[in-house]
């Protein structure tokens, strides 16, 4: 059995367990405005949820097809306790598979500059420059799931 169950849902079944993870990550752990973290993509997202084996929400990420075959990746919380434990990994392999079941071709998420390591193990690359969003240092990064 799984030390962890992760969940893909809607956002009125995942609400519940992805806004105090959210809320503890950002708004409290780095200090984004609690008017920022919650918009107009929650609702047309898709929410992955990590649970421990006890049945606590750890982490949780959101997935935001745009049209086209862009797909955002956004969102992405671990709690500190379980940071460094594969659940970031297991986060973004689920978005993975997610866009691709929806054929999305074009992936896309905004890193925090510190963060940019670990995305790029996923294969997505940097573009552009950095800029701030809610205060802390980003850089858009992109993949392709487009066949070679």
């Amino acid at each position: 059995m799984s030390e962890f169950l992760v969940r893909v849902l809607a956002w009125d079944a995942a609400r519940e367990a992805a806004r105090p993870i959210r809320h503890r990550v950002f708004v409290e752990g780095q200090g984004v405005p609690q008017e920022l973290e919650w918009d107009e993509y929650d609702q047309a997202g898709l929410h992955v949820l990590v649970f421990e084996a006890g049945g606590g929400a750890i982490a949780t990420a959101r997935l935001s097809p745009r049209g086209g075959g862009t797909c955002y990746f956004n969102r992405l919380a671990v709690l500190k306790p379980w940071r460094g434990r594969g659940v970031g990994r297991l986060l973004m392999q689920t978005l993975l598979d997610q866009s691709q079941r929806l054929a999305q071709t074009d992936l896309v998420l905004h890193a925090q500059t510190g963060a940019m390591a670990f995305y790029e193990k996923f294969g997505f690359a940097g573009e552009g420059t950095p800029f701030f969003e809610a205060g802390i240092e980003h850089l858009t990064m992109r993949r392709s799931l487009r066949p070679a």
